[in-house]
């Protein structure tokens, strides 16, 4: 007697534990009767989704917002290892949800990655530990003054974006921005009209940029951008669009309405990049903006013409 794919199927969907199965690219091909009760999205809602663009928001026991962030579904596609979790995510009506999730990798006759299935079941958090979770989040993820993402949070991104570039062939790029004469503006107009600054320039920013960009302060006025790309000339309409965003951003000191200018430096992967390289090629773009007389782009060269940044 042998076992049908059809069988197989039958099985997984009466389970009373909730299995779902993702892509390499985290695209929700499989979506079962218990996943839609744990959860309270239904099969239509989720299949064909990719997990970073759902509402599930889930978080590991340390506060990590892993959709956003290195998953375990990544972790098993890079490891091809099977692992165990503790995870919590939010319901569709709004309340948080604590599992036990296995991830599982499933291969090809040719034993190459196919899929990945994560299977959970609920288990017990008290109230009090789910406000411990989300007060985690908040406070090791997100700068305290700008409430940008933060260093931490921008370095589990990039980790992110390297694992999607390595498996899946997906560019991005990475922006390094600092506002022009920090110290002398502080001088002049005092650190509360700074701070005004920083908070001002990460509210237009963020009501500005793509769900699929992230835009996060590096530290001081230092602040990192990383942008999913098709192509390498994508970081010249990426510069000039963030700095028509800075550009926007105006604070009234009460005498005067102050404005700020941000030197950029941007670049995209390549194969041989690694966190520390694209991060201090960007860096070193950065500074040569700043010597070019601050105000301005420097970028990757790039095939053709590509304006007067440099």
């Amino acid at each position: 007697m042998t076992v049908s794919e059809n069988d197989f199927f039958q099985l997984v969907a009466a389970l009373p534990y909730g299995v779902y199965i993702v892509e390499p690219d985290r695209t929700i091909v499989y979506w079962n009767r218990a996943a839609e009760s744990i959860t309270g999205y239904s099969r239509e809602e989720m299949v064909g989704r990719r997990c970073p663009d759902t509402e599930l928001n889930h978080m590991d026991e340390e506060g990590t917002p892993l959709c956003k962030t290195y998953c375990p579904l990544l972790a098993c596609m890079d490891e091809n290892s099977p692992s165990t979790k503790k995870l919590v995510f939010t319901h569709k009506k709004g309340y948080m949800v604590a599992v036990q999730a296995h991830f599982i990798p499933l291969e090809d006759e040719m034993g190459k990655l196919k899929l990945v299935a994560e299977v959970f079941t609920p288990i017990q958090l008290m109230n009090r530990e789910t406000r411990i979770v989300e007060n985690l989040y908040s406070m090791a993820y997100h700068d305290a003054l700008t409430k940008l993402p933060n260093r931490l949070f921008l370095e589990a991104v990039l980790k992110t974006r390297f694992s999607e570039y390595h498996r899946l062939q997906e560019p991005f790029a990475l922006l390094f921005s600092d506002i022009d004469h920090f110290h002398d503006f502080n001088e002049t107009y005092g650190h509360q009209a700074g701070d005004e600054i920083l908070k001002t320039f990460a509210q237009t920013v963020s009501s500005h940029i793509r769900k699929t960009d992230t835009v996060g302060r590096w530290g001081g006025e230092e602040f990192i951008g990383i942008y999913p790309i098709k192509n390498k000339s994508d970081i010249i309409p990426i510069s000039r669009r963030f700095q028509q965003i800075v550009s926007m951003v105006v604070v009234d000191e009460g005498r005067e309405n102050l404005h700020i200018t941000m030197s950029v430096g941007i670049t995209a992967v390549t194969p041989e990049d690694t966190m520390k390289t694209i991060i201090d090629r960007a860096d070193r773009y950065m500074f040569e903006a700043k010597r070019k007389g601050r105000n301005t782009i420097v970028h990757d060269e790039i095939d053709g013409p590509s304006g007067p940044e440099g």
